[in-house]
């Protein structure tokens, strides 16, 4: 019986997939359009997924990539940039890049921040919070996006059907935007849903700069206080340094679950339900094909979610923890780094 019950929990959350097929792209005579995508930490996944779609409908696009590498101070120089180059679209990665081009969606400066080109956000926590548009359903300005984070209340859940946990432990980075945001929402969900949660925040340097040394020291006090696992939500800083991060956690005997891919997949977390970035990419694509070959505007444009979640489980790290996942969920799981590919 317990068996079925979370079965039907988890096929629940794993919403089948339902992102609508769009006619290939149809260039317009003249030069093709440009489009500056804003990067904050590289071209990843997402970035990845956003140009592929578009070259597989055979859309002559002129890309240019901008990576700012944590560093909003370039914000400003790519505003005018944008202008500068009359580019047809600006697609923004993460919550602060986002806010830096487009700004809050009632303090939008058009001297400081873009009004007047189209913009579409990717890999935004939560744009509402955040403030980047007033409305999922219409934007209302020059901008729109799509949404990657499944909600917490959700996470929190699919979690607990695998390992149940009373104390959660985070570490999360307050230069990030983000990171706060994701931080708060975990605290309402705790509230709701009847777990504790221990929270440390990520100390800076003289320069303003989060210690990566200190990583390992607050796992140690996460630790300390016995929380069940570590939970990693939306934050850069934690994920450029996942290896640090989840090795401190795992050699603590510290199951870690991520909201997203990457530190399951490219380092030691125990478990995520996620969105893919690739497709959240190529859901934004979607959206930049209608805007730079149909004719749409952002402001009518949706902020959308993809309607599947993977749940992710290194078998890897199981293994080492000794926590094996339900037979009920490895049915419906997607299995990472099986021992046998054990470093």
């Amino acid at each position: 019986m317990a068996g079925r019950r979370l079965a039907r929990t988890i096929r629940t959350v794993l919403v089948l997939a339902a992102t609508a097929a769009l006619a290939p792209a149809t260039a317009a005579a003249g030069p093709p359009p440009k489009v500056m995508m804003v990067l904050w930490r590289g071209c990843e996944d997402a970035c990845q997924g956003f140009q592929e779609y578009l070259r597989s409908k055979d859309a002559s696009v002129e890309f240019l990539l901008r990576d700012v590498k944590q560093d909003a101070t370039q914000l400003p120089g790519l505003v005018e940039e944008a202008r500068a180059l009359a580019v047809d679209l600006v697609v923004t990665w993460g919550t602060t890049a986002t806010l830096g081009i487009v700004g809050e969606y009632d303090k939008a400066d058009p001297d400081r921040y873009l009004t007047d080109i189209p913009v579409l956000f990717m890999i935004v926590t939560d744009p509402l919070e955040a403030r980047v548009v007033e409305d999922l359903e219409r934007p209302g300005r020059n901008v729109s996006g799509t949404l990657y984070l499944v909600p917490e209340d959700v996470q929190m859940r699919a979690i607990r059907s695998y390992l149940p946990f009373d104390k959660l432990g985070m570490v999360y980075n307050t230069n990030e935007v983000n990171a706060v945001i994701s931080a708060d929402k975990i605290r309402k969900v705790a509230a709701e849903q009847g777990f504790q949660v221990v929270a440390r925040e990520v100390p800076n340097d003289a320069g303003g700069k989060p210690i990566v040394d200190s990583l390992a020291g607050l796992i140690g006090e996460l630790g300390e206080e016995k929380v069940d696992l570590i939970y990693i939500g939306s934050s850069s800083f934690i994920i450029l340094n996942r290896e640090v991060f989840t090795r401190a956690a795992v050699e603590r005997g510290l199951p870690v679950a991520a909201a997203g891919e990457v530190a399951v997949v490219e380092s030691d977390a125990l478990m995520g339900l996620v969105s893919r970035y690739h497709t959240v990419g190529q859901l934004t694509a979607a959206r930049a094909e209608e805007i730079l070959y149909g004719g749409k505007r952002p402001a009518e444009i949706a902020v959308e979610s993809l309607s599947r979640y993977s749940f992710l489980v290194n078998m890897d790290v199981a293994r080492r923890l000794g926590r094996y996942p339900p037979m009920t969920l490895l049915n419906i799981a997607e299995v990472v780094k099986a021992p046998q590919e054990s470093r």
